[in-house]
């Protein structure tokens, strides 16, 4: 028996993450060294070359109001939810951005 792992789900997103995450996209493209790219419907982020984070764009990473970024190598949601919590999504991103050092 071969022991496949089943992908994530991705719902599409929610009206309210598709813009915070234009967002929070355009701040990210203004630290050093990130560049993004089109991945199975989400926006890929990366620093020099190192992917860190996933975007919702036509999906959503597991949950519609959430953002995706590696911790320890292993990937994490963090549900964005609404405008209040754009600096705490930041905070994470910007640990996994320095993550990807």
């Amino acid at each position: 028996m071969s022991s496949k792992r089943k992908p994530p789900k991705l719902p599409p997103p929610s009206e309210a993450i598709q813009r915070l995450s234009t967002l929070l996209g355009e701040e990210l493209g203004n630290w050093p060294g990130v560049t993004t790219r089109p991945m199975f419907g989400l926006r890929a982020v990366y620093r020099n070359g190192v992917i860190f984070a996933m975007l919702p764009d036509k999906r959503s990473f597991e949950i519609p109001d959430g953002i995706a970024y590696k911790e320890g190598g292993k990937w994490r949601v963090f549900e964005v939810g609404d405008e209040g919590r754009i600096a705490a999504a930041l905070g994470v991103l910007e640990k996994a951005y320095a993550g990807a050092a």
